[in-house]
This record gives C-alpha cells, sequence and structure tokens, in this order.
C-alpha cells in the first residue's frame, strides 16, 4: 500500500511540475488580427511567450511545440502548431474557423506521464 501511494505521489508531481515551470509566463500578438477575415481563409499568427526572470525583468521563453487555436462560433475552431524549432518568435499559418475568430488562445503541446495530451496554455497580454 505504503509503494503504491509513494508512485501515485510522484506520478502527481511529475504531472503538476511543467504547469509550475510556467507560472506568470504570457503570450503577446506581434501585429493584430484581421478584423473581419473570412471563414475558411488562412490568415498568419506571430506571437511570443515571456516568463518572469530575474530583477522582475520578463524574458523571452522558447520551447518547441508551441501552438496557436482560433476559436469560431458553435465550437468550430482551428489549431496551428508553430513549425520553429527555437524561438521565440513564433509564427503559424491557420485557417480562420466558421464564424470567424471569436477568441485566440497561445500554448504548448505536452504529455503527461501517463502519455495524456497535457497542453499549458498562456494568456494573452
Amino acid at each position: 500500500m505504503r509503494r503504491r501511494l509513494g508512485f501515485v505521489l510522484v506520478l502527481v508531481l511529475a504531472a503538476a511540475s511543467p504547469a509550475a515551470a510556467k507560472d506568470g509566463a504570457q503570450a503577446h500578438l506581434l501585429a493584430p488580427l484581421p478584423t473581419h477575415p473570412a471563414p475558411g481563409t488562412f490568415i498568419t499568427v506571430r506571437w511570443t511567450v515571456d516568463v518572469p526572470g530575474a530583477n522582475g525583468k520578463r524574458v523571452a521563453f522558447g520551447a518547441i511545440g508551441m501552438f496557436v487555436t482560433l476559436r469560431g462560433r458553435n465550437g468550430a475552431s482551428a489549431v496551428a502548431t508553430a513549425p520553429q524549432t527555437y524561438g521565440p518568435p513564433y509564427s503559424a499559418r491557420i485557417r480562420v474557423p466558421l464564424g470567424g475568430i471569436r477568441s485566440i488562445r497561445f500554448g504548448l503541446h505536452g504529455y503527461s506521464t501517463l502519455h495524456r495530451t497535457a497542453n499549458i496554455f498562456f494568456p494573452l497580454r
């Protein structure tokens, strides 16, 4: 029983560590999105992500697997992963979902120790 409890605790801590490492991260658009893009058309989204650094300054956050999600009406959405193997900045060409762009989210693809999706999302500032 103790062994099982220890194993579960290790799994919980391992799953929490990636999110904790990104505390305070913020995404920033490098250019405004088009105001009324037609659904189905492609647009390019460019962004950066930064995190709190030493002395209260913010520093660039770089990772492979950064992505953007556009949400339209009635649950329509589109996801595109930035092809950069270094960064920032990041950019991705993405199709505008049905209903246009209602919201945008930025994130980092991740996987838990149980091989499940564990994406991390960054607020837009």
